[in-house]
């Protein structure tokens, strides 16, 4: 990519627009990744009452608004562009929290006993493990440079939809089981959707590889476990933000100069 400008230590690029048309395929993936979405959604609006029957909506608008011809590769973009489509796949977590501090339901006073809080710890270090993601690796800024650097715009935004997501998809994904009995059917269906969600928008954005899918469907199925177990979300809670917690490091690392906004 051609830099046009440099001024003041600001590069400007002849950044592409943010939607390709005629490049817009839903392919079988993608399609049944809308479909556990879907089916999510009307497990949602079953569970009955305000909250969840606007999670259900929500998920559906958050869904389609992901689906939009996104182009990629997303480097190609400018960071309004690129935030832009963050903020669009954040849809569902920041309307679930956002309900969450303004109707503060009756799960959110929900605790657990602190053995739950070790298990949640074990089941971070798990999942990072899975990941085989290299805690020295990543301190020493190693596996920053392997990545190669990155728009600040660009790496902000995948920090902070990582670190809302951490909140956000326990409230959305998670708290449908605490709501209802048994907490099989909509549990099983929001862990399932968890996983799909990752794989709607256009491009791998990273998933895709088996180990990844893998990391996914465990998360899925040990958050909702904690959850269902100890009758709370925050043992979840916590497992879910140490498992973020090294993917915004790294995209921090990650951050150059080139603010890439416009």
């Amino acid at each position: 990519m051609t830099v046009t400008n440099v001024r003041a230590g600001r590069v400007r690029r002849p950044y592409a627009t943010s939607f390709d048309r005629p490049g817009w395929t839903l392919d079988s993936r993608r399609l049944i990744a809308m479909s556990c979405v879907a089916a999510f959604s009307v497990g949602l609006w079953s569970v009955g009452g305000d909250w969840a029957r606007v999670m259900a909506i929500v998920v559906i608008v958050e869904a389609l608004l992901m689906c939009l011809p996104w182009r990629v590769p997303r480097t190609m973009r400018s960071g309004v562009s690129f935030w832009a489509e963050t903020l669009c796949g954040l849809l569902a977590p920041i309307v679930a929290v956002t309900m969450t501090v303004v109707t503060r339901p009756a799960w959110l006073t929900a605790g657990a006993d602190w053995w739950w809080f070790g298990a949640a710890v074990a089941v971070a270090a798990g999942l990072i493990a899975l990941s085989d993601l290299r805690l020295p690796s990543l301190l020493s800024g190693e596996l920053a440079f392997v990545f190669g650097p990155t728009p600040r715009a660009h790496g902000a935004a995948r920090a902070f939809a990582t670190t809302v997501c951490a909140v956000g998809e326990e409230a959305v994904f998670r708290v449908p089981a605490l709501l209802v009995s048994p907490a099989a059917p909509v549990g099983l269906l929001g862990a399932i959707a968890f996983v799909a969600r990752h794989h709607i928008q256009p491009g791998t954005n990273r998933r895709g590889t088996i180990r990844s899918t893998m990391v996914e469907i465990a998360a899925g199925v040990l958050l909702l476990g904690l959850t269902v177990a100890s009758g709370s979300i925050y043992p979840a809670l916590l497992a879910h933000i140490l498992n973020n917690i090294p993917n915004v490091i790294l995209e921090l690392q990650r951050e150059n100069d080139d603010r890439g906004w416009t």
